[in-house]
């Protein structure tokens, strides 16, 4: 297993489970500590701190599952092996989920004058900034697609929204988002789109759709066709596959992994990869959501099939149903529920925002920990 998020630890956990420890499960991973991308947002705006929801991925050891930690040198899916610190791993079956990597420096200034929010180790950094924060306007910028969790940047500037209300500041502020894409959420359709919309609105929270960044400069974001300026900008960069994944031949033309909507197979038998790092297009042209919960249920959908032939129950297809949350605020969010292998088009439904949504969010995380690391 290379990668111990959300898909790896689903795989592990799931093959633990059913094969009960009968069988050697190797768990790799370059870090150490796991944490929930939902973290990122709730240090970001002082609700949670990302220590508080990390575990050392040691815990996910045990009953079979062994967590290696080191960095994956290359991997050889013809073998179904991999070099993890100079030391070759094989396996019967090798799963890749190694998700899809924040990628800033392919749009020109971003790293430079903007707040990467979706990487863990560039948070603090915006955590002080915002908090330094005194009037102004401030941009959150989608630069680049693909990019994980899609409703993310709409979550930022609605907390981002709150946080400022709660200090006084919401009247000396403007919050502005821009996306690359034609619609704010396109794989929520149309009417998901106009539903994140109106709850902008709702915030005074202005946004532009189809804005193409061309580059940034220290105080403006100059776009294709015009340019806006800010004080604080949150950047979303374009994701990309880690180089050790495209290097291993695994990457079609496309740069990210093919793999059979279902099994999660990819061309070399025996080999898997779900989560970010995949691309799945659907009947509408667009690829498969990058959210957790996916990977996690892919993950599953794994486990099942490579335990089945050893007598550990039935393989359970992928089936391209999922869902997510929608922070509001510290204490409101929604839930979106779609079957993305619909035809003609994916079936996606947003729910209303209630207090329940936000408290069931929080119940995720505690649940998924307790699962993957005990206690």
């Amino acid at each position: 297993m290379l990668g111990a998020g959300f898909g790896g630890l689903s795989v592990a956990h799931e093959l633990s489970r059913r094969l009960g420890g009968r069988h050697e499960v190797v768990l790799v991973d370059h870090e150490e500590r796991f944490v929930m991308g939902l973290r990122k947002l709730w240090e970001l705006v002082g609700s949670g701190t990302i220590a508080e929801g990390s575990r050392s991925r040691e815990l996910a050891g045990g009953n079979g599952v062994v967590f290696v930690c080191g960095e994956i040198d290359a991997i050889e899916p013809d073998r179904r092996a991999a070099r993890v610190a100079g030391e070759v791993i094989e396996g019967d079956h090798l799963v890749v989920a190694l998700g899809a990597q924040p990628r800033p420096d392919l749009v020109d200034g971003l790293a430079a004058h903007g707040h990467d929010v979706w990487s863990i180790g560039s948070v603090p950094a915006a955590r002080d900034a915002l908090a330094a924060f005194d009037g102004g306007r401030i941009a959150i910028v989608i630069a680049g697609v693909p990019y994980t969790c899609p409703p993310a940047p709409y979550e930022c500037a609605m907390l981002v929204d709150e946080h400022l209300r709660r200090r006084g500041l919401r009247e000396r502020a403007e919050i502005v988002v821009t996306t690359v894409q034609p619609l704010l959420m396109p794989n929520a359709g149309k009417e998901g789109s106009t539903w994140i919309g109106e709850r902008l609105a709702e915030r005074g929270i202005s946004f532009r759709t189809a804005c193409r960044v061309e580059r940034v400069d220290a105080d403006r974001v100059v776009f294709a066709d015009g340019e806006l300026g800010f004080d604080l900008l949150v950047g979303v960069p374009p994701h990309r596959p880690p180089p050790v994944v495209v290097e291993s031949g695994l990457a079609g033309d496309s740069g990210w992994v093919t793999v059979d909507p279902r099994t999660l197979e990819t061309a070399f038998p025996g080999v898997f990869a779900v989560g970010d790092v995949t691309q799945i297009m659907l009947a509408n042209g667009l690829m498969l959501p990058k959210a957790g919960l996916m990977a996690e249920l892919q993950g599953r959908a794994v486990g099942a099939a490579i335990a089945a032939p050893l007598g550990a129950g039935a393989a359970e297809p992928f089936d391209g149903r999922g869902h997510c949350f929608i922070e509001l605020g510290s204490d409101l969010a929604a839930l979106v529920q779609g079957d993305f292998y619909a035809t003609p088009e994916p079936l996606v439904e947003v729910t209303d925002a209630s207090a329940a949504r936000a408290a069931e969010k929080h119940q995720f995380e505690r649940e998924h920990l307790a699962r993957w690391f005990g206690g």
